[in-house]
């Protein structure tokens, strides 16, 4: 019982302290609605196929057949630059009877070893016979025991010469990768060409690349992600992309860090080689505004920012802590996300106080 009461007297006695306490004095604002012009930096970008490769032949020999498409006079001809080809299409192949000569002959090398390998493998079972009746010296064993295995060597490269002229005969037809357009054709029916030598040029337009420089003071407005607006002169709505890239190292010729969005272009309306406009940074727009001496250290998190609000309880004015996000700095005033319009902070003495204080509002 006698402890009900101490606590009880405790209770009263720090209820009394509470209600006994001096307002601090403090001076407020109110938050209110600014308006920011915003910056806007503009710069000039060229479009890309999201992927674009040169198709070469593996191997030497003249193109005997080129795909052919419908032109617009309604008669077949070659597959062309403009052209659309689906993956997997054949665009070209050379002669076949060059290589096919090359997969018979590795065929026939392959049967010769396997012939004898046959012949190997019976003298040295005819030797193991031998051998353990003693009839068969250790050398002439160990001989046909070694000739037997190089059989088996032989027989391992003339299937993996003829598997290589398998591909290669595979590799006569010059394949599409993937559908796209074909931006160039440097082959004719009838031309000789040679390893490594561009054939087509083909690009994936489903997606393209807008690619633009920024100066390194602007490298801070631009982050992987982001949303960029892209403005074309043969587009009436500017194009919506997001940044997949950005370069660690600025190129020497202009000293501007590459930069690339990605865009879908589904309907194809983006061509490569077109010019086009991007625009980095925010324009006008709206934010809540309060003075920077509000801003103090958040109670619960001591690397974050919050505010005293000044707001009534039980007919005194006390000081609640909030915590708020600091988005951007303009003179004596800050942009912050975490208050409504018409709160009153404490611009002046917030830092005396804590959660819960009661104040004085002194003009």
């Amino acid at each position: 019982m006698s402890l009900c009461i101490g606590a009880m007297l405790c209770g009263c006695h720090h209820e009394s302290k509470m209600i006994s306490r001096e307002p601090t004095a403090v001076r407020v604002a109110t938050v209110t609605v600014a308006e920011a012009s915003g910056e806007r930096l503009r710069y000039s970008a060229s479009i890309v196929p999201d992927a674009q490769v040169d198709l070469t032949f593996r191997t030497s020999g003249y193109v005997t057949n080129v795909a052919q498409v419908r032109g617009g006079d309604g008669r077949l001809r070659d597959i062309g630059s403009g052209d659309y080809a689906e993956q997997d299409l054949t665009l070209a192949h050379i002669r076949r009877e060059d290589v096919q000569n090359e997969v018979a002959q590795a065929r026939a090398q392959l049967d010769k070893a396997v012939a004898q390998h046959t012949r190997a493998e019976q003298d040295f079972r005819r030797a193991e016979v031998l051998y353990s009746t003693q009839s068969l010296t250790k050398p002439e064993y160990d001989e046909s025991q070694e000739a037997f295995r190089a059989t088996q060597a032989v027989i391992e490269n003339a299937r993996a010469a003829l598997r290589q002229a398998e591909l290669t005969l595979q590799d006569a037809d010059l394949k599409a990768p993937f559908s796209g357009y074909i931006l160039n054709r440097k082959i004719e029916l009838g031309s000789l060409v040679a390893p490594s030598t561009p054939a087509f040029t083909i690009a994936d337009i489903s997606r393209v690349k807008v690619t633009f420089g920024v100066p390194d003071y602007a490298l801070p407005k631009v982050r992987l992600g982001q949303e960029i607006k892209i403005e074309l002169g043969n587009v009436a709505a500017p194009l919506k992309g997001r940044v997949t890239s950005i370069s660690t190292a600025a190129d020497t010729r202009d000293r501007t860090f590459p930069v690339e969005v990605s865009v879908n272009n589904r309907d194809r309306h983006l061509k490569p080689g077109m010019i086009a406009s991007v625009n980095l940074g925010e324009g006008p727009h709206s934010f809540m505004s309060i003075p920077l001496s509000a801003i103090v250290a958040s109670e619960s998190e001591p690397e974050a920012f919050g505010v005293m609000i000044v707001e009534e309880h039980k007919g005194a004015l006390v000081a609640k802590s909030r915590k708020i996000q600091v988005s951007a700095i303009y003179d004596n005033s800050a942009a912050v996300d975490g208050v409504q319009p018409g709160e009153r902070v404490v611009s002046g003495g917030a830092q005396l106080l804590k959660d819960g204080d009661p104040v004085q509002v002194i003009p």
